[in-house]
């Protein structure tokens, strides 16, 4: 083995790992304590600068027994994972002063980000089953980490119990992969099945079976229904930057996991409907449930569940293809997504810490008292809606049922009809928080807070820089964007 290429190769895991390092040391004193944000923040831009960097003359590089795999896909991904995550990381720093040990958390976070940014690579069952261990135990940590207040721990307790479940689909499906392949390497699994396959000795219904447990397993990563019952309440509960984190960058790892599991390694003719069954129930579910939770005079955090849900299935329209153009659009739209996102929990996260409220209608009036938040808030939400108004969210949907539409797949256009008919049930709760936030008179929770004032807060800075990267592809950067994953999926290996 090659210790250079491996060095250069995992030297953003390198770099987190080092600052996770770092960050419990710094926790252990009083005098370094403040500076562990900073730590986490700087680690993780390092670490997707260097993922940019990882690949070796832009070929497909495997590494660790064939068990990493560095190609284009990779690349990206784990650029987008890290440099969001340095992101949350610089929103959470004001956030996490009202709890107990807050320097604490980070070396958690930082060992969340390190599972979803290994699972961009991965090329090997038991390294995939590593990474989302990592991940998601590193998350339900995440999730409790307020553990002075109720609604936290039972937030942990359910994604504990619910992980734990989607973990045992998951042995269970590689059990039956490993007892018909003898191998757990997706490139000895993929030519396998397909030799199997050709001569017919392969059951139907261990292939069903196998479809099934791998979906209801990635399913429960990427927060899809029937497999979402999780996400709302652990929203809800946990503290509102590891909500974020689950939000965008666990999503990211989970379609990461997909793409390479669905399709170069195991797919078949029974998956595409399956998949595309669970995009359906993930555009109903998230959306009407979605306007009950306004209706209702619910959570913002689990408006915002609901969203990701619907989000989900929108995501999944392009993956039912599994066609390379639709991989594009996939990654086109899911970075989109992520910033959109990152911009609206980061104005929900200096919402709560100044009102202590995360009711939808405690928002009302925010412009008044808030104008920048308000705008970049009004901003995500019309990009989260698709709505043409700084366009990136608008062009990136467009792009995504495009793609799926013409993918040649008989029920394809009737699940993109399905999804612009959620996306237009959808507009009603995105527009109605945003009239609260614009029209309405400020909220009595508002009314107790001073009016903006020009204190440096990284959560805003978050918010705004979010925002700022929206604008830009949407008036000058799309071209460039749509460019750049077209290049991730130039080169995918298995």
């Amino acid at each position: 083995m090659d210790w250079s290429i491996v060095s250069k190769i995992l030297l953003p895991e390198f770099t987190v790992v080092f600052s996770i390092i770092l960050t419990i040391l710094l926790s252990l004193f009083e005098k370094t304590k403040k500076y562990v944000s900073a730590v986490a923040t700087v680690a993780l831009a390092l670490a997707s600068l260097a993922a940019s960097q990882t690949g070796i003359g832009g070929d497909i590089t495997k590494i660790l027994n064939s068990a990493f795999i560095s190609d284009t896909l990779c690349i990206y991904l784990r650029v987008l994972i890290y440099g969001v995550a340095a992101l949350i990381a610089m929103a959470s720093k004001k956030y996490l002063d009202n709890y107990e040990s807050p320097a604490e958390y980070y070396p958690i976070f930082l060992s969340a980000t390190l599972g979803a940014g290994f699972l961009a690579g991965v090329n090997d069952f038991l390294t995939l089953f590593i990474g989302l261990e990592t991940l998601g135990l590193s998350a339900i940590l995440l999730a409790s980490y307020a553990r002075k207040e109720k609604k936290s721990n039972e937030a942990a307790l359910k994604y504990l119990l619910t992980a734990a479940s989607a973990t045992s689909l998951l042995l269970l499906a590689i059990s039956f992969i490993y007892g018909v392949t003898a191998s757990t390497n997706f490139a000895l699994v993929a030519s396998r099945v397909a030799q199997l396959q050709s001569i017919g000795v392969l059951s139907d219904k261990l292939e069903i079976l196998i479809a099934a447990l791998l979906v209801a397993a990635i399913g429960f990563k990427l927060a899809a229904a029937p497999f979402h019952n999780w996400s709302p309440d652990v929203y809800y509960g946990a503290p509102t930057t590891t909500t974020l984190f689950l939000s965008v960058v666990s999503k990211i790892a989970g379609f990461a996991v997909a793409i390479r599991v669905f399709g170069t390694v195991f797919h078949n003719e029974f998956l595409l409907p399956l998949l595309a069954a669970i995009a359906v129930i993930s555009i109903v579910v998230g959306n009407f449930v979605g306007i009950i939770q306004v209706i209702s005079r619910g959570s913002i955090k689990k408006l915002l569940a609901y969203s990701s849900i619907a989000q989900s299935g929108y995501l999944l329209v392009a993956l039912t293809s599994l066609r390379l153009e639709s991989v594009s659009s996939l990654l086109l739209y899911i970075t989109i997504y992520a910033l959109m996102n990152t911009a609206a929990f980061a104005c929900v996260i200096h919402f709560e810490r100044e009102t202590g409220s995360d009711n939808i209608f405690d928002m009302a009036g925010l412009l008044q008292k808030k104008p920048m938040m308000a705008i970049v808030f009004v901003i995500a939400l019309f990009n989260l809606a698709g709505l043409p108004f700084i366009p990136a969210g608008f062009i990136a949907k467009f792009f995504l049922f495009a793609t799926a539409f013409s993918s040649g797949i008989t029920y394809a256009p009737y699940l993109v009809i399905i999804a612009l008919i959620g996306s237009v049930v959808a507009l009603f709760y995105y527009l109605y928080v945003a009239k609260l936030v614009i029209v309405d008179a400020p909220s009595h929770k508002l009314q107790s807070i001073p009016d903006e004032g020009p204190a440096f807060d990284f959560t805003k800075l978050t918010a705004v820089l979010s925002t700022a990267l929206l604008v830009i592809f949407s008036v000058w950067g799309m071209d460039f964007l749509q460019g750049m994953t077209e290049m991730a999926i130039y080169k995918i290996g298995v």
